[in-house]
């Protein structure tokens, strides 16, 4: 049977695969020479006997009518259902990916609502405020379709978003097809603390990236790193003690991320610039937590990637934390 924590379905989502996927190194002598395609996802989820799949449309071949239906097929075929990643809210794009979706099987498109990172939210055109405002608006307007192909749009918290702006977000559209993709560990990026976020969001929670990092303190803050689930910061068997209670069906896929160290610069005022005033007390649970798991200053943090290492050690780096992280959970499941 395929892996379900609880009544969780777990899945494998293709952005663990930054390299393997072509994602990382785009443009550069760097990029994967052979990516992964949708197919060979599908493939490696059947191989981990796991529940879901999570994709872009952009590693299918195509969205041809025919392509849909023959890879919701073979994904039906071994009991596995798909998400859908798309990017930053496009309303063209959406328009076109909810019904793919949708032929799909999909119940889920998870959307970003920007590409900042490492909670350097000063970046937004015009201020987070006013940005999230067009965000949620273009939500409103796509609202219609995804009631028509019953496909909840889910934002994710991608290092940009706090707990509060995606409630925000969920309550100002409104109607049953909007949620939540939790990153489990990107509450990090935005200081707040990983499993007080998930409480918060409650069963607004539809989709869950399983990621995991280790924490590396600098002058500036703190540096979060990739690893496999269950050799990092995140108290797994407390999320999914979260999970059972407020969203006991959400599907959650393992999306170990990017090959890139984020860094957390919450010392340096201009970082606050992004966000409204907080008071100290509420930012004392994530320090607390950040201190009890942050790793020495004098360890190499940097990834293979970042070392330059040889682009088969890349590869290898990302396959051996995926398995890694598959026989952790199989174990949590037992």
């Amino acid at each position: 049977m395929p892996l379900h924590i609880g009544k969780n379905p777990i899945g494998l989502a293709a952005y663990s695969f930054p390299w393997r996927c072509g994602f990382a190194g785009t443009g550069t002598p760097r990029v994967c020479p052979n990516p992964l395609r949708a197919d060979e996802l599908l493939s490696l989820a059947i191989e981990y006997d796991l529940a879901s799949l999570e994709i872009p449309l952009m590693l299918l071949r195509d969205t041809a009518p025919a392509t849909l239906r023959a890879f919701r097929a073979r994904a039906d075929a071994h009991g596995i259902t798909i998400v859908v990643d798309t990017p930053v809210i496009d309303e063209a794009q959406l328009a076109e990916a909810i019904p793919a979706a949708a032929a799909l099987g999909a119940r889920v498109v998870r959307v970003m609502l920007s590409s900042i990172l490492e909670g350097s939210r000063t970046t937004a055109p015009g201020g987070w405020p006013a940005y999230l405002d067009q965000m949620i608006a273009r939500l409103r307007r796509l609202r219609p379709i995804a009631e028509q192909h019953q496909v909840i749009l889910a934002p994710e918290n991608h290092q940009d978003a706090t707990s509060a702006d995606l409630i925000r977000v969920c309550d100002e559209v409104g109607g049953e097809y909007i949620g939540v993709t939790l990153d489990a560990v990107n509450p990090l990026a935005v200081a707040e603390e990983p499993i007080a976020f998930a409480r918060a969001l409650g069963s607004r929670i539809v989709d869950v990236h399983l990621k995991d990092y280790h924490i590396y303190p600098s002058g500036s803050g703190y540096r979060l790193v990739r690893c496999a689930l269950g050799e990092g910061v995140l108290d797994l068997p407390a999320l999914f003690g979260v999970l059972a209670d407020v969203a006991p069906r959400a599907t959650c896929n393992i999306e170990l991320a990017a090959i890139f160290a984020r860094h957390i610069r919450i010392y340096e005022d201009d970082w606050w610039d992004g966000f409204g005033p907080r008071d100290v007390r509420d930012l004392l649970p994530v320090l607390r937590f950040v201190q009890r798991h942050q790793r020495s200053a004098d360890e190499e943090w940097r990834t293979p990637w970042e070392r330059d290492a040889d682009l088969g050690e890349v590869g290898s780096y990302e396959e051996a934390q995926v398995a890694r992280s598959v026989a952790y959970l199989r174990s949590l499941a037992e």
